[in-house]
């Protein structure tokens, strides 16, 4: 929580509630939390790791898989700055990482845009069967458990409002280095992604906010988002043309469709 930094509350899910709410398609669950001196109190924001036993199963690190409408794609490298687009299914987000169910076997060598970046047209063109590959030096990492090699930078976003809404927002990022030093000078984009939803007449959704720099490693900008309901949010620091950090999370937006 934000109120008490470095505090953890821990509890237990005690019953997932069966009625979906229609505007942000997500669930309630009801929790039994140790609250000593009543700190937790109703109407609290608070930030919530999740954990449950999955059993073992194939993942790949989140920031490998691109997302082109309905389809879930990423690229397998065969060496030598050749690469094979391969449409895959995901199941659930597992903190860094996608349960994969179906389309890339063990130990086979992925990129990863920790040290490799496409950027939409080339999503659209992989998409399409016609991807070109990049310039030799992009590396791979065998799709296993293993985590991607780690970033420079650290980043902490947050929205105003919290949890931001449908309409205008301002979204800031703190970045800083490994050791918590503040990084400035960097270039920081906000990419949001929704789903396509055909039952429902919606085309997928896309917004990208560029923030600017205000010292002492804050960046800000305002966007707008087009829908209430759960945002993909993909964040991206570069610096001298290379990335040296990235993080991706899920937001719920209020205010509806």
């Amino acid at each position: 929580m934000d109120s008490y930094p470095g505090r953890t509350f821990r509890g237990q899910i005690e019953e997932i509630l069966p009625q979906v709410d229609m505007t942000t398609r997500t669930v309630r669950v009801r929790a039994a939390i140790s609250n000593p001196g009543f700190k937790l109190k109703p109407g609290m924001f608070v930030n919530v790791d999740v954990k449950s036993s999955l059993g073992r199963q194939l993942v790949v690190p989140a920031s490998a898989v691109f997302q082109s409408g309905a389809r879930q794609i990423i690229f397998l490298n065969h060496g030598d700055g050749s690469l094979e687009p391969k449409e895959i299914a995901v199941g659930p987000r597992v903190g860094d990482d996608f349960v994969v169910l179906k389309g890339v076997a063990p130990h086979e060598s992925i990129v990863i845009s920790a040290n490799f970046l496409i950027d939409s047209e080339s999503q659209l063109q992989a998409a399409a069967g016609s991807f070109f590959p990049p310039p030799p030096g992009s590396g791979g990492v065998a799709a296993s458990g293993s985590k991607p090699p780690t970033a420079e930078g650290n980043i902490d976003f947050t929205s105003d409002p919290n949890p931001p809404q449908r309409g205008a927002n301002t979204f800031r990022v703190k970045l800083t280095d490994g050791k918590g030093t503040p990084l400035t000078g960097a270039s920081l984009t906000v990419s949001f992604y929704m789903a396509a939803m055909p039952a429902m007449g919606m085309a997928a959704l896309n917004t990208t906010v560029t923030l600017t720099d205000k010292g002492k490693g804050l960046y800000e900008g305002n966007g707008t988002l087009g829908s209430g309901g759960t945002w993909q949010v993909t964040v991206r620091a570069q610096k001298d043309g290379q990335t040296i950090a990235t993080k991706q999370l899920r937001v719920n937006a209020t205010g509806g469709m």
